[in-house]
C-alpha cells in the first residue's frame, strides 16, 4: 500500500482518538503562535486562509473571529468535528496533506501549523500547500 495514502488512515486514528481531550487542555497552548502570525501578515477580515493539518480548528476559529474566509483539512475526523463547531460556515476536508481538494491559487493565507512534518513525504506536502497560494510567506 502506498504509505502517503495511509496518512489519514494512520495519523486520523493516533489524533483523534482524545480529540476533545487535545481541544481542552493542550491546543490553547499554541494560541499565542497563531495570533502572531495572524498579527505579522495581518489577517483581514475577507481573507481566504486555509489551515492544513487544522485539527480541532483553534487557529480556523481565531482567523475567522478576524473575518477570514476559513478551510481547513486534517486527517482525523474526531478532529474536524470539534472544527465544525467552532466555526460552522467554515470549509472542512478530511484527506492528505500531499494532495489538497482545492484548486491552486485559492488562498490568501497557507497554513501548517504542527501539520508538515506528519505527511508521509513532507516536501510533497509543502509544495501542494505552495500551489495553493499565489504569494508564500
Amino acid at each position: 500500500m502506498d504509505p502517503k495514502r495511509m496518512t489519514p488512515q494512520v495519523n486520523g486514528r493516533l489524533w483523534g482518538s482524545a480529540a476533545a481531550d487535545w481541544a481542552a487542555i493542550q491546543e490553547h497552548t499554541c494560541r499565542p503562535v497563531y495570533e502572531a502570525v495572524f498579527d505579522f501578515v495581518d489577517l483581514k477580515p475577507g481573507a481566504r486562509y486555509l489551515d492544513v493539518g487544522c485539527g480541532a480548528g483553534l487557529a480556523a476559529q481565531l482567523a475567522a473571529a478576524r473575518g477570514a474566509q476559513v478551510s481547513g483539512l486534517d486527517a482525523a475526523e474526531n478532529m474536524l468535528a470539534i472544527a465544525r463547531t467552532r466555526v460552522p460556515d467554515g470549509d472542512f476536508h478530511v484527506g492528505e496533506l500531499e494532495s489538497l481538494p482545492f484548486p491552486d491559487g485559492t488562498f490568501d493565507l497557507v497554513t501548517g501549523f504542527n501539520a508538515f512534518q506528519y505527511a508521509a513525504n513532507p516536501v510533497a506536502a509543502l509544495a501542494d500547500a505552495r500551489k495553493r497560494k499565489p504569494w508564500w510567506w
